[in-house]
């Protein structure tokens, strides 16, 4: 049964957007060739960057480097997903708050849910470092997210996926920077594609500053929200799927 679901996995295609990562992104690269046991490539995504992070990528010889001299978030995750070759998409930062090694978690729970995209919860890691704004600010808007969309996720902010290629492919995207992570869900939603999440840890950020901003991002977030509501296959499949699970939950 586990050798039918694994032979599912042509390749495990890992993004890594980087700006000013010199001091994580070694080891970043260093964990994922070593505890990603699928066949994989990993895709780092640049925005020309000054720390030295551009030669230690291109020293480890293990990554795809792309510069993407266009700043914004979602702009470099859509370039590393474009050039993507494998059927499973992985989304992760490279600052090293993520757990690298609970890749191959990801895409089994795809794999035994028949997901189309698996969310690393933080939520339920006791000794998570989020700060309390960013952290209340991640319950709104996952609040206000599963409300309009009829989801039950705990974490719509975690930037650590697993995602089907051919699913993603299907759907369109405008979002270039922090909203595109929103965008995704509200698309996979859309189209009544299965969500689903795993428990994680998370870390504190032990190199650099980060790039979030949180009071411009959530606006941009929210506005994000609301206008994909308002489209009309959108309210009726989110209607459909709250009926669906309203006595099941």
């Amino acid at each position: 049964m586990l050798a039918a679901m694994t032979s599912k996995v042509e390749m495990v295609s890992v993004v890594i957007p980087t700006l000013n990562e010199a001091g994580t992104i070694k080891e970043a690269i260093d964990t994922i060739d070593r505890y990603v046991s699928y066949p994989k490539e990993i895709i780092i995504v640049d925005s020309n960057s000054t720390d030295g992070t551009l030669e230690i990528v291109k020293d480890t010889n293990r990554a795809k480097l792309i510069i993407e001299p266009r700043r914004g978030y979602g702009v470099a995750l859509r370039t590393g997903m474009k050039a993507a070759k494998g059927n499973i998409l992985i989304m992760v930062d490279a600052d090293g708050t993520y757990e690298f090694r609970h890749i191959d978690r990801l895409v089994e729970r795809m794999l035994e849910k028949d997901a189309d995209m698996v969310l690393a919860t933080r939520m339920y890691d006791p000794n998570k470092a989020m700060g309390f704004l960013n952290f209340l600010g991640n319950k709104v808007i996952t609040f206000t997210y599963d409300f309009f969309y009829s989801q039950f996720l705990s974490d719509t902010q975690s930037g650590f996926r697993a995602i089907d290629r051919q699913k993603y492919d299907s759907v369109a995207f405008k979002e270039t920077d922090m909203p595109f992570a929103t965008e995704m869900l509200i698309q996979f939603a859309r189209e009544g594609y299965n969500i689903v999440e795993i428990p994680t840890t998370y870390k504190s950020r032990i190199y650099g500053k980060t790039k979030l901003k949180p009071f411009q991002s959530g606006i941009r977030i929210f506005t994000t929200i609301f206008k994909g509501f308002l489209d009309a296959k959108t309210f009726r499949v989110c209607y459909a799927h709250w009926k669906k699970n309203r006595y099941t939950r």
